[in-house]
């Protein structure tokens, strides 16, 4: 046998090994990412894109969103705000002051819920409150409480995500500022699978109109509703089919610290809620989607967390490269964060019917009658 003959020989076993390798890959990623044996429903024109704004930097995200106004944080320069209205119009700038000099911060957040406002790092920790009238707050936190995650209920109520100083995972809890600083946590909430962190990791929410927090987990099939009093209201399910958390979790020996050992399979990137509704921003792509609109746009699923049931989905499409990073629900109005950009999109009051609160006995009434999960 000749070297020219040996050589293309190999060559041949070579590519085929490596086309091999190649099928198999992406099968397992088409298996993984598409055969998840749910279908969604997309029903007509749910959202049309209304109004987009160029903000310049990507560094902006939400801090709060009522009575027509949408209210801009800054992660880089966290006392500068933007007010903006929802027709991406009139714009204002505000620098927001405390009640002392200098303030050290390592994970600074602005909510804002009119009239008030809170500045919080729940590292550091520190909550200050202020009014919206002449954008001041003050420390109002006389005893330190760590969090990785907040949203105010109202002037003197915040739902946390933090960690607890008994088992080391994450745990729901709520702080009251009313005359001392008050931590209640709920060790029942978050259902730990592996680890109690990272497979409880997720995006919590305040729906102010069915005055319910909203939990909703990153990389399983599940979110919680629950009450100011952190009792478990019921339990939903988003459509797809992974209901255990698909992560691999390691240990820094050094540091006595766990991380990621792979990067996991994100179920449910992220969420918001808004009336009946909770919208959810998925990672997986169902059955008979186009993978090319896949690509440009972002999934939106839409639950109705009052019946406890899946509605239907609609896109949220990209701009230039970018894809949906953040976003909130205003009435009828769906306000993402894109990029450098702000787009507002319009949504169908005939597919939406309860995005305006109900009396209160009427939502307990109903969430009552729920079956854990669909």
């Amino acid at each position: 046998m000749t070297h020219k003959k040996t050589y293309t020989i190999l060559f041949t076993c070579m590519i085929c090994g490596i086309g091999v390798v190649s099928l198999l890959f992406l099968l397992s990623e088409h298996k993984l990412h598409r055969d998840n044996s749910f279908t969604r429903r997309f029903a007509g024109h749910p959202a049309i894109k209304a109004k987009q704004l160029d903000l310049a930097y990507n560094s902006y995200y939400i801090a709060g969103a009522d009575q027509g106004k949408i209210y801009l944080g800054n992660s880089i320069s966290p006392f500068h705000l933007i007010i903006l209205d929802t027709v991406l119009q009139n714009k204002e700038t505000i620098r927001l002051t405390l009640d002392q000099d200098s303030l050290p911060y390592k994970s600074i957040q602005l909510r804002v819920i009119p009239p008030y406002f809170f500045l919080t790092d729940g590292v550091m920790p520190y909550i200050f409150r202020g009014n919206t009238t002449d954008w001041k707050a003050r420390s109002v936190m006389d005893k330190p409480a760590y969090f990785s995650q907040v949203e105010p209920i109202d002037s003197v109520s915040l739902v946390i995500r933090g960690l607890s100083g008994k088992t080391r995972e994450n745990v729901l809890g709520k702080i009251s500022l009313s005359e001392i600083t008050k931590v209640d946590l709920s060790h029942e909430l978050l259902q730990k699978q592996i680890d109690g962190i990272f497979d409880t990791d997720g995006v919590l929410q305040y729906n102010r109109q069915l005055q319910k927090l909203v939990y909703t987990y990153r990389y399983r099939n599940q979110f919680i509703v629950a009450d100011t009093n952190l009792q478990l209201s019921h339990l939903g399910k988003t459509i797809d089919t992974i209901s255990r958390a698909q992560i691999e979790v390691g240990t820094i020996a050094s540091k006595n610290q766990l991380k990621m050992a792979a990067p996991p399979l994100t179920v449910n990137k992220n969420s918001t809620t808004y009336g009946d509704y909770l919208f959810v921003n998925s990672k997986l792509i169902g059955k008979y989607e186009p993978i090319h609109i896949w690509e440009r746009a972002s999934i939106i699923d839409v639950y109705n967390l009052v019946e406890n049931t899946y509605e239907f989905s609609f896109y949220i499409y990209g701009i230039k490269k970018d894809k949906l990073r953040s976003f909130r629900v205003l009435h009828d109005k769906f306000i993402g964060l894109i990029g450098n950009h702000i787009v507002t999109y319009q949504l169908d009051t005939n597919l939406f019917k309860n995005l305006l609160p109900h009396s209160k006995e009427d939502v307990d009434s109903k969430i009552i009658a729920l079956t854990d999960g669909f």
